[in-house]
């Protein structure tokens, strides 16, 4: 398949999984506002306290099966069944797991009110192990459609189940509830939607095991990192703090997130086809990745700047206090941006080996960085902890990139040294028009934000389309945007 045919592939493919994981997020962040002025942060808080050990333990353990079918041209039904068998023992074990040390989470925070809260997540968990595997062709074939009707049944249950035990009960429990219908919403439609019947096999173990163990250990590695500031925050800092803290971390990662993972998602089984030719495989993922960034950038330094309008209008002004928060958090959206692209690189490329590696020193430094943050300067410092900790993972897979000549950093710099100059003048823009008196006067009000979005998303575009022209039009996302407009307007 050419390269421009994969493109397109790869393009149509992040349109359904954008689409999937917006309208998901859509319906999360109407939740959000909803719940907002229903529960306290202090629930929010509470929840997440429970939610911990079961999540922690759950990303500790993704083994990485599922991309092992994925990157596999010539995967075969026992294939398919080993990894189904496998995310049954893992879910059964996990689950045991977390109802066993469900006493011990509870006394180590001083509250019994998590301790069935938990033992709920862990009933999520084991169903979650019995999904139909033959779920992955979706994925693999490039069948978006069927990936998005699948995943977004579930959230679409989850979210009715949630905010109806929220305003009915309003109680967190509407959290454990909702989580627990959309699981199993999803596990008899994963049967209804896909006609493969997997049976118990473990015939296939070692070859699945042996692109699987670096997935793990890189998932392992990755998982202590991800809720190490959660873990800090909920045995040192309050409550609260930790509710802030977590919608903040939740909300700063939206533009970039939703951007990044859709893509990342999608390309993995298009760079998988040109695994063993890099003067393939680097432009297109070069490519990609420019792609990406191109929205990602400005997506999370206007959330920065604005960051004191967007909290007070979607949550609320009881909810002030998280505006600190997202204006430093916003920015590591950019480096997940980078490492969910690099994941999907790496593993495409069959290197898991490297990511096991990088998770290693990863948590290490996240470890440090936060500790310390945490220590001299409570949870705010925390946060600048975990920004320093991204940014230097993100210099470090791509130093890791480099080496295995995955990617190609002059065309890289070139794609984006305009959307980094655009970025600069719509941030400083922003955070000088937010600073006017008569915008101060004005108060912080839906019109006045949606006009200081507005500005930013005009400012921006104006910039970099002047430097494009002014540079003769050179090949990068700009020329990609501008031809899209132009045919949409020609078939007009």
């Amino acid at each position: 398949m050419a390269l421009s045919e994969l493109a397109g592939k790869i393009v149509t493919g992040s349109l359904w999984t954008v689409l999937m994981r917006w309208s998901s997020r859509l319906l999360g962040i109407i939740s959000v506002i909803i719940l907002a002025r229903i529960l306290l942060p202090e629930d929010y808080g509470l929840v997440a306290k429970a939610v911990l050990f079961s999540s922690l333990l759950e990303l500790m353990t993704q083994f990485g099966f599922n991309t092992a079918l994925i990157r596999n041209k010539h995967a075969t039904s026992e294939q398919y069944n080993t990894v189904w068998t496998l995310n049954i023992l893992r879910g059964l074990i996990l689950a045991l797991a977390v109802w066993g040390g469900a006493g011990y989470v509870a006394d180590f925070f001083s509250d019994s009110r998590i301790y069935p809260l938990i033992l709920v997540y862990g009933v999520t968990i084991f169903i979650s192990g019995l999904t139909n595997v033959g779920v992955v062709d979706f994925h693999k074939n490039m069948q978006f459609d069927k990936d998005f009707k699948l995943i977004i049944l579930s959230r679409l249950t989850s979210f009715t189940v949630t905010l109806a035990i929220a305003v009915i009960y309003r109680s967190y429990w509407a959290f454990p509830l909702g989580t627990l219908a959309g699981v199993l919403v999803s596990l008899f439609a994963s049967y209804l939607m896909s006609p493969f019947r997997p049976v118990l096999s473990l015939s296939a173990f070692n070859s699945i095991f042996n692109f699987s163990k670096w997935f793990f250990l890189y998932e392992s590695f990755s998982a202590l990192a991800t809720k190490f500031d959660t873990f800090l925050l909920s045995k040192w800092g309050s409550t609260e703090e930790l509710g802030l803290y977590t919608v903040s971390s939740e909300i700063a990662g939206m533009p970039s997130t939703e951007i990044a993972m859709p893509v990342a998602r999608a390309s993995l089984p298009a760079l998988a086809q040109h695994a063993d030719n890099l003067a393939e495989f680097r432009p297109l993922y070069t490519q990609v990745l420019i792609s990406v960034l191109f929205i990602a950038i400005p997506a999370s330094v206007g959330l920065s700047v604005l960051a004191d309008y967007i909290v007070v209008v979607v949550l609320g002004s009881v909810w002030a206090g998280a505006a600190i928060y997202i204006k430093i958090l916003a920015f590591i959206g950019i480096s997940r941006v980078n490492v969910a692209c690099a994941v999907s690189a790496l593993a495409a490329a069959g290197r898991a080996d490297v990511l096991g590696r990088y998770s290693m020193l990863m948590l290490t430094v996240k470890c440090v960085a936060m500790s310390a943050g945490m220590y001299w300067f409570g949870a705010e410092g925390l946060a600048w902890g975990a920004l320093a900790a991204s940014l230097s993972g993100m210099l470090l897979i791509h130093k890791l990139q480099s080496q295995l000549q995955l990617i190609a950093f002059a065309s890289l710099f070139n794609g984006l040294w305009r959307v980094l100059v655009a970025a600069t003048v719509m941030w400083l823009s922003l955070y000088y028009l937010s600073e006017l008196q008569v915008i101060k006067q004005l108060g912080v009000t839906l019109l006045v934000t949606l006009t200081l979005v507005f500005t930013g998303v005009v400012l921006y575009g104006t910039v970099l389309i002047m430097l494009w022209l002014l540079l003769g039009r050179p090949d990068g996302p700009e020329r990609k945007v501008v031809e899209m407009i132009t045919s949409r307007f020609a078939s007009a």
